[in-house]
């Protein structure tokens, strides 16, 4: 009879490590949901091998080549496109090794490239394995971590996309027979090992209760939920009351109520809408004219609608301003009844029977069936992007005729009565020394970059009873979001008497595709639009870490006579281009080569000799001189239209050397993750980030390089010229 008793022990033992398996296998089960590993079933068989070879006593070291065999193989084909027997590939994971080891003395623990984070994730596995085996086997418990798993599911369950119903009906069904099986090993260990056929008897049991009781507990009725959802309470948390409030902390996101500005907020990633557009740009929702000194409303009711059809153009800009033509999809994630909208919207195509209403004062375009609001899933918008020429912007120096009319003066240069003096003293000090509206606009906005303003969502402070919100961020606080910046420079402005108004909406998103933007409840932002005569709205961006998603380039084509009204309007690099272009130019010309060496050869002059070294040199020189303003322009001639694979890896390194070449070169062991975010930090964007981080996907999968590329080649174009300027 005794030899049964280490084959019932087999037999259990067997059992608890299928159980072991399907127990770590739903921790394994979420990733695919909530993080963007698509690939899990390489990590279930590593798991199972894991239990197997645990349950057959393989030797430790036989069972750790193995196990290591099984890492690099899964490693292999999810990274690399070569046979498993080319050992060219081996090169580049040893390479791939050493460099996130050495991220991993310096802590640079977001550096770390997808090969090395599952290398670290299989070696995970392989430990939450063994602890497991032991603790099922030697110590016979598994409570502890049973627990912990109906925790991780449940939360994962609570606070993602991922459905657990059935994974609980699962684990617990697991859980409560390992629990049973354990608990009949440790008696009879204690209490029953002369009993050494109780087994069967205790197993028929055990099975027929839990499977019982689980049926009965799934099939039977459930109370409602005792408790409110705590998701809706925690992304809601700190929103604006009924009485219009706030409590706490604010969460991000398009809101209403702008008279209480200030205070922290909370990120919230949800996606609002999906835009398909060619151009970068912000979206307008609505504009506000008049400031209270805690906030914004509006100067009249929201009575004075104009309704519209799907073919009405609805304009903010005039003559002058040149446009192109473009077409854009929305779909919305997050229903409202308004249209978000760029700036020179023309046209709105949606069902038959919606039409809009477009808001006189706020420029708000709200949806509707008959006489019912109604929230859209998609439509379609028709837009005209302005060109604004800085040359021509200067040439504004006196108001317009527009601005002589009170209503017009009431709305966009309004200022509360009790606003501080010291306010308006500012906007004359840094303004004073220019001469026409677009420097003066342009001192404001740059105001904020050059004195130590700070971009912060948490160390927001909310103005006192007796406190003015522009005067508590110019002067005390210095410290906040867009909401600070934006307002602060209206004021200014205004106490100038230069016409502007707040802009809320969306900036432009993250490019998840070509031409395609996810916008969320972060990239909720305002800004400011100020009033050129014979232009209309122009947009500005004061925020630091935010760049103007609008164009502004000199008009190059403009007559003398213009040029000479605006002598600010050419930077003096700009001749000096010219005069390059015209100097490189004659060394190519044969017919000059030609009669220069003839000449040496035949007089043998040295003034000859002295005349072309020394053109040569001041050749040299200029190209040597100018070489920051004509670099880029030949990489971008050299890369932009290129469709190999390695285009990108060229293109960003040519970016790198240009950066270096403007006197921002990357340190010594400086990650390129971290060198990005210092070159955001400098030139107040985020481009370089977004950039690199696309660069990395190419990197380390090659197979999609172009694919990436062909996403960025825009925005890596934009980041080299605005490095350059």
């Amino acid at each position: 009879m005794k030899p049964k008793i280490p084959a019932q022990r087999d037999i259990r033992n067997l059992l608890l490590n299928v159980l072991g398996f399907l127990l770590l296998w739903e921790w394994l089960r979420p990733l695919k949901t909530v993080t963007d590993t698509q690939e899990t079933s390489g990590f279930v068989i590593f798991i199972g091998a894991c239990f197997l070879l645990l349950f057959l006593r393989v030797p430790f070291l036989l069972g750790a080549l193995i196990k290591i065999f099984l890492i690099v193989y899964m490693i292999h084909s999810l990274y690399f496109k070569q046979d498993f027997l080319d050992i060219e590939w081996i090169g580049e994971l040893v390479a791939d090794l050493i460099k996130n080891i050495g991220l991993m003395f310096q802590a640079n623990w977001w550096g770390m490239t997808p090969i090395f984070r599952t290398l670290l994730f299989s070696i995970l596995l392989w430990l939450m394995s063994y602890l497991l085996h032991y603790w099922f086997t030697h110590q016979k418990r598994i409570l502890l971590f049973f627990v912990l798993t109906i925790i991780y599911i449940t939360v994962i369950d609570t606070f993602s996309p991922y459905n657990a119903q059935m994974a609980i009906v699962r684990t617990v069904l697991i859980g409560f027979f390992m629990l049973g099986i354990l608990q009949f090993e440790r008696l009879k260990d204690k209490e029953l090992s002369k009993h050494i056929s109780i087994g069967k008897k205790w197993a028929v049991p055990l099975a027929v209760f839990i499977l019982f009781s689980t049926f009965i507990g799934y099939v039977s009725p459930k109370a409602s939920p005792q408790w409110p959802d705590p998701v809706p309470f925690l992304k809601g948390y700190g929103q604006e009351n009924a009485n219009g409030s706030i409590n706490g902390v604010k969460k991000i996101g398009y809101g209403t109520n702008d008279q209480n500005l200030g205070g922290p907020f909370i990120a919230d990633d949800t996606v609002v809408f999906t835009a398909k557009a060619e151009k970068r740009h912000y979206w307008r929702v609505e504009t506000k004219d008049t400031y209270t000194g805690k906030g914004w409303k509006l100067s009249g009711q929201p009575e004075k609608d104009i309704f519209y059809d799907e073919n009405t153009a609805l304009k903010w800009y005039e003559a002058k301003t040149e446009v192109e033509e473009f077409e854009s999809e929305i779909q919305m994630d997050l229903k409202y009844s308004h249209i978000v909208y760029p700036l020179g919207l023309t046209s709105i195509e949606a069902d038959p029977d919606i039409h809009f209403s477009a808001n006189t004062l706020s420029e708000k375009i709200s949806t509707y069936r008959g006489n019912d609001v109604v929230k859209l899933d998609r439509y379609s918008l028709r837009y005209e992007y302005p060109k604004f020429y800085i040359n021509h912007l200067k040439e504004v120096k006196e108001p317009g005729r527009i601005e002589q009319i009170d209503l017009f003066r009431e709305r966009y240069m309004q200022l509360p009565d009790n606003l501080p003096e010291r306010v308006k003293e500012l906007a004359v000090e840094i303004t004073s020394s220019h001469t026409n509206r677009y420097d003066k606009v342009k001192a404001v906005e740059n105001y904020f970059q050059l004195n130590g303003f700070a971009y912060d969502t948490q160390e927001v402070a909310v103005p006192g009873p007796e406190e003015d919100y522009v005067d508590q961020f110019l002067f005390d606080t210095r410290m906040g979001y867009c909401d600070n910046f934006s307002t602060s420079m209206v004021v200014l402005l205004r106490a100038v008497d230069i016409p502007a108004r707040w802009v809320k909406g969306y900036t432009e998103g993250e490019r998840v595709e070509v031409n395609t933007y996810e916008i969320t409840n972060n990239n909720a932002h305002s800004w400011v639009e100020v009033y050129f005569p014979e232009f209309g709205w122009v947009p500005f961006e004061p925020t630091n870490g935010f760049s103007n998603a609008n164009l502004f380039s000199y008009d190059l084509t403009a007559t003398g006579n213009e040029n000479s009204q605006t002598p600010q309007t050419t930077p003096v690099e700009i001749p000096k281009e010219k005069e390059a272009e015209e100097t490189v130019a004659k060394p190519v010309s044969e017919d000059t080569d030609n009669s220069i060496f003839e000449k040496l050869s035949d007089a043998f002059s040295w003034k000859y000799v002295l005349i072309f070294l020394l053109s040569l040199f001041l050749i040299i020189y200029a190209l040597f001189k100018t070489r920051k303003k004509w670099i880029p322009y030949l990489y971008i001639w050299m890369y932009k239209n290129a469709k190999d694979e390695e285009v990108y890896f060229k293109a960003y390194h040519a970016l790198l050397k240009q950066l270096e070449r403007v006197g921002f070169p990357r340190k010594d062991g400086q990650t390129l993750r971290e060198y990005s975010i210092q070159v955001d930090r400098f030139y107040k964007g985020h481009e370089m980030e977004q950039l690199t981080r696309s660069y990395e996907r190419a990197l380390y999968r090659k197979d999609n390089a172009y694919k990436e590329w062909s996403m960025s080649v825009e925005l890596w174009e934009n980041l080299i010229k605005k490095i350059s300027s």
